[in-house]
């Protein structure tokens, strides 16, 4: 079942409003075979996603959900507290300083860590602006997709970035999988451009590998009524030049001119959706184009953050799936991109987890978007040499999707953690210990900022990622 249909059932299932089939009060999943799994604490046995769909109200404007006061433990299905996630919503209620300040401590963490301080330096008033109107879109997100808050909460990384969606519309799209492949395809538009249009009024770029539709069809697309007038009548057709077209249509066309332009007022997020491996150029196209773009940014004064990179895949492809591994696991380019495999395989590899794991297709909505920009989801599918661990290839980090909870569970969020207040040092010093998961590096490492500026001409490190094959970055 492909992840239009997976979510139209879910969706439409017995069970309520928005619920799993079969399942129980406010639409949880069953837990597989209905006993928890060896390793699963006390409740624990797939991640709950948030269970509002289309008519169900948001969770309350304002809160987090309580740590350490769930009944059947983190995951469970929360308790029917006033004002609490999972109670009767509270209206109106504005975000408090706290919260405010914990949207704008996740900012600058990911702005610390991906090497933004070029496009958002200490004090920028966007920063503040993003962070003062996040809880209520991130209520919105809620309300409109299937996640709790505490997992919605990171699509505020998005507000730092373009987002350019490149899609791939070969032939394959049309005939394999009796078009399923593209039902998949117009779902992820739409949900890009919902989640990318809560930060920013602009909305996203499209291009296709193949087709060029008028410019007016394929830019600042924010609504499903644009998706839907581009898509319909889309021709698929061809074969699959990723790379070289790529580096034609995003990589020249919009990143380049706007890079030499000085006209970036924001990093660009390069979104490819393929169901194949590339076809009709040569095999190290699509590898160069990355490498070149990001070589490029790094002889710049914005630096390699000025460009990510995520590739995903529809389809049941199992070229596209070897191409989108190889290419993950390349040593050079590799720390550079992040690649999602199509949603079922995505889904089967967190059931085969320990405890196991339901990855909804808006759960894998959110990797897709953040895989690129935020590690910690990106290290959710990366191999540990087969180990099936925690933070391994199909084993959820610490704390994470179903994994057991972090340290100081039970006993509110650390200084620095959602719904705490951040530390006292001022903005641009180093993050504070168990912010958003991340370990603390030594000065000018991973998820940190480097050792000075680079100076126009020379190419900086780049941020790795943690590519297939390679051990995520330690979690507590």
């Amino acid at each position: 079942m492909g992840l239009a249909s997976k979510l139209a059932a879910s969706q439409g299932a017995p069970g309520g409003p928005g619920g799993y089939p079969g399942g129980g009060q406010q639409g949880y999943p069953p837990p597989p075979g209905g006993q928890q799994k060896p390793g699963a604490y006390p409740g624990q046995q797939q991640y709950q996603a948030y269970s509002g769909g289309q008519g169900q109200p948001p969770p309350p404007q304002g809160q987090y959900p309580p740590q350490g006061q769930q009944q059947g433990g983190y995951g469970g299905p929360p308790p029917q507290q006033q004002g609490g996630y999972g109670g009767p919503p509270q209206q109106g209620q504005p975000a408090g300083p706290g919260e405010i300040a914990a949207y704008k401590q996740s900012l600058q963490q990911t702005i610390q860590e991906k090497r933004l301080q070029q496009f958002y330096p200490p004090n920028s008033q966007i920063i503040d602006q993003v962070a003062n109107k996040a809880s209520f879109q991130v209520d919105r997100l809620c309300a409109q997709w299937r996640i709790n808050k505490e997992i919605a909460n990171d699509i505020v990384k998005l507000a730092l970035y373009d987002i350019v969606l490149f899609i791939d519309d070969s032939g394959s799209m049309q005939f394999e999988e009796k078009g399923e492949r593209i039902k998949d395809l117009q779902v992820i538009l739409e949900r890009v451009a919902f989640a990318a249009t809560l930060f920013d009024d602009d909305g996203i770029e499209i291009r296709f590998m193949n087709q060029d539709p008028p410019a007016n069809m394929t830019s600042n697309v924010k609504t499903q009524e644009q998706v839907n007038q581009l898509m319909n009548g889309h021709r698929f057709s061809g074969l699959t030049p990723m790379g070289t077209n790529l580096r034609k249509k995003v990589i020249d066309d919009i990143f380049l001119r706007n890079l030499r332009s000085g006209r970036m007022r924001k990093p660009l997020l390069v979104i490819v959706i393929t169901d194949g491996q590339p076809a009709g150029e040569p095999q190290t196209a699509v590898f160069d184009t990355v490498r070149d773009a990001v070589n490029e940014a790094g002889r710049s004064p914005l630096g390699t953050g000025a460009i990510a990179f995520q590739f995903a895949q529809v389809g049941n492809d199992q070229t596209a799936r070897e191409f989108l591994g190889k290419l993950d696991a390349d040593p050079a380019v590799g720390p550079m991109v992040d690649c999602t495999s199509n949603y079922e395989t995505e889904s089967e590899e967190m059931l085969r987890a320990n405890p196991p794991v339901e990855l909804t297709p808006d759960l894998w909505m959110i990797k897709l978007l953040l895989g690129s920009i935020d590690s910690s989801y990106d290290s959710k599918d990366e191999k540990t040499g087969g180990s099936g661990g925690h933070g391994g290839y199909g084993g959820p980090p610490p704390g994470q999707y179903g994994g057991p909870p972090p340290p100081n569970y039970g006993g509110g969020p650390p200084q620095g953690q959602y719904g705490a207040p951040p530390p006292q040092q001022g903005y641009g010093g180093p993050p504070p210990p168990n912010y958003g998961g991340q370990q603390q590096q030594q000065q000018g490492g991973y998820g940190r900022p480097p050792q000075g500026q680079p100076q126009y001409g020379q190419q900086p490190p780049y941020p790795q990622q943690g590519g297939y094959g390679a051990p995520p970055p330690p979690r507590y």
